[in-house]
């Protein structure tokens, strides 16, 4: 509303919005069976990328009064192609990732950024004087070019200022900056777990195996394993007591089918003691039946009527399904150090195993993101060539490191989302960078077009700043900054240069 002339025509920018989205959610939804939520609000949030080409088409006047449409299509192909296809490449790069929340963002980005250029294209096809005019505002430059190059030359000693930050840059994987802050419920969930029993120096183990007695067998070696790390004072109690290993109940099986004067000499022994035989009658009966049908190969059997009978807490201590079944074991205290992998045993509360498996998704994405910006550059510097392509990346490249050295200064650790903002905010504004190339070409000022794409992402992922949730406040810190960072780097002209070239 506060640059564009026409407010009623600013609606054109809707459809491109709308037919961005909407492929971006036919591709994910066709190509992932679920879609993780971030994946979402990440993905809806292209509003603020997908109306870029919109905005460059749209607001980008005619190079003559009877230029047609597709004249003007043809003129600004070179900067729109360089920009989505290049973004797009690096994007579809995160598809390899380990992290399938990564790779349904990758699909999701890249789908939405090809359909917002070829919906626009499409769609202003269609519009009458496909021109939005931008308003215009007194004054003109309001700095002399004296006070530009003072603003630029402070601009570069900050930017220099902040790079050492750089080195003291920290990385802080911690899975419970997933979670939406609540007090309360965290207070009630110790109050409940209180009530049970629960206290923080016990862990659940949960040992498992492809079946009953598999499980079973490496639940004896896990328990062997505590009495040996733990000592005497740790506490372990689980349902596998009184389940017999498969050593143990072959070991029975064998004793029922060989001593079969067991049960005649038990009674005798009992009649003896004083005790009345026809008590342990009943007794006696079940002994004889079980001993005539007994085989190695019913525990399994015995085990699923036990199961079925028990109720409450105790139904929790044992699973039984495929492709694994397992046996919880609650010990207090727990050991310091993990169970080897090989007793096919992990802690239920996987606080720090998750945090590593997080760390490893954050380097996996680390090295697929400096693979995708490489080729995203790749592709600048192939298309405008190896002196003007440096200079055209390097306003992203310079916005990245400059705000991650800035966090460096600060003390941020940084995480996953962070490095995820820093390649969206890369990719966002070496479009804003290559749009001004364009006009820098033709000796004219930045278009109004990347001005209005710049602020209106920063004010998007601005409010994601303002979040509750640490990862997805990173997200927004990071690519609001870089954004803001980059547009005053085209504002102060670093692109100028290029005009002396053409």
């Amino acid at each position: 509303l506060a640059f564009i002339r026409g407010v009623h025509r600013g609606l054109h920018l809707v459809p491109v919005v709308l037919f961005s989205v909407l492929g971006a959610w036919v591709v994910a939804t066709l190509a992932f069976e679920r879609l993780h939520i971030l994946v979402l609000v990440v993905g809806s949030l292209l509003t603020g990328v997908a109306i870029d080409y919109g905005f460059y088409l749209f607001m980008q006047p005619p190079a003559r009064p009877d230029e047609d449409y597709w004249e003007k299509v043809r003129r600004l192909a070179k900067p729109l192609l360089a920009s989505c296809c290049t973004t797009v490449a690096g994007f579809a790069l995160l598809l390899f990732s380990d992290l399938p929340m990564i790779r349904q963002l990758g699909a999701f980005v890249g789908a939405g950024l090809l359909c917002a250029l070829g919906g626009a294209v499409l769609y202003f096809s269609t519009v009458r004087h496909a021109f939005l005019e931008a308003r215009a505002f007194r004054g003109g430059r309001a700095l002399s070019p004296g006070g530009r190059r003072a603003l630029r030359r402070g601009f570069m000693v900050a930017w220099l200022a902040a790079l050492p930050g750089m080195f003291f840059l920290t990385w802080k994987d911690d899975v419970r900056e997933l979670e939406i802050p609540a007090t309360e419920l965290k207070r009630e969930d110790a109050r409940i777990r209180a009530l049970f029993g629960d206290r923080a120096d016990g862990t659940a183990y949960l040992t498992r195996g492809g079946s009953v007695a598999e499980a079973r067998d490496a639940l004896e070696k896990f328990h062997a394993w505590l009495r040996t790390t733990g000592g005497a004072a740790t506490e372990a109690v689980s349902l596998g007591a009184v389940v017999p290993t498969a050593a143990a109940h072959a070991r029975a099986v064998r004793f029922l089918h060989e001593e079969a004067e067991f049960a005649p000499r038990l009674r005798a022994a009992l009649v003896a003691a004083g005790f009345e035989g026809e008590a342990f009658a009943p007794f006696f009966e079940a002994y004889a039946r079980h001993a005539a049908q007994a085989g190695e190969g019913d525990v399994a059997a015995a085990v699923r009527a036990l199961h079925a009978h028990l109720g409450g807490p105790l139904s929790a201590l044992l699973h039984l399904g495929r492709p694994l079944t397992w046996f919880v074991t609650l010990v207090r205290p727990a050991p310091a150090a993990a169970p080897p992998p090989e007793l096919q045993t992990v802690s239920a509360s996987q606080l720090q195993s998750l945090n590593r498996v997080f760390g490893r998704y954050r380097q996996s994405a680390l090295q697929l993101s400096a693979i995708g910006l490489a080729i995203v550059g790749l592709g600048v510097l192939l298309t405008y060539g190896v002196r003007d392509g440096v200079r055209i990346f390097a306003i992203p490249c310079g916005a990245c490191l400059g705000i991650f050295g800035v966090l460096g200064w600060l003390g941020q650790p940084l995480n996953l989302f962070h490095l995820l903002g820093a390649f969206l905010g890369v990719c966002l504004t070496h479009n804003y960078s290559i749009f001004t190339a364009t006009s820098a070409y033709q000796h004219e000022p930045p278009p109004v077009s990347v001005r209005l794409s710049a602020l209106t992402t920063a004010a998007s992922f601005g409010v994601l700043a303002l979040s509750g949730i640490p990862v997805v406040r990173a997200l927004g810190v990071t690519v609001m900054a870089m954004v803001l960072a980059a547009l005053v780097a085209i504002e102060l002209e670093h692109l100028a240069p290029l005009a002396e070239t053409k």
